[in-house]
């Protein structure tokens, strides 16, 4: 199995990633937010993984192992489709002192 790339939020990889892909950051909030108004947790978006966004609802990234758990809502990035995986599957990323995660905030709906 061919090995995903990913690409953490607020980094200059993650906005030309965003520009090869059909659907902007702001189109997969807003797909996001359709599919999730009754929800009571608050997504965030952290990393592209492959074509999609991921959003998830708690940090899922453990600082002593850079372990990132690829579980939350995806938003594929070229289709629109939305999945919401849950899963044991991870990534491990190593972050270097003048980079950490950035989290895009997306709002909780009333």
């Amino acid at each position: 199995m061919e090995k995903e790339e990913f690409y953490i939020y607020g980094t200059s990889r993650f906005k030309e990633k965003e520009k090869e892909l059909k659907i902007s950051i702001e189109e997969a909030k807003k797909l996001y937010l359709s599919v999730n108004q009754n929800e009571t947790e608050n997504y965030s978006l952290a990393i592209i993984y492959g074509d999609s966004y991921i959003f998830n609802s708690i940090l899922l990234y453990d600082l002593k192992t850079g372990i990132y758990t690829l579980s939350g809502i995806w938003i594929n990035g070229n289709s629109g489709e939305i999945n919401k995986i849950k899963t044991d599957k991870y990534i491990r990323i190593s972050l270097s002192n003048d980079l950490s995660i950035y989290y895009h905030d997306v709002p909780q709906t009333k």
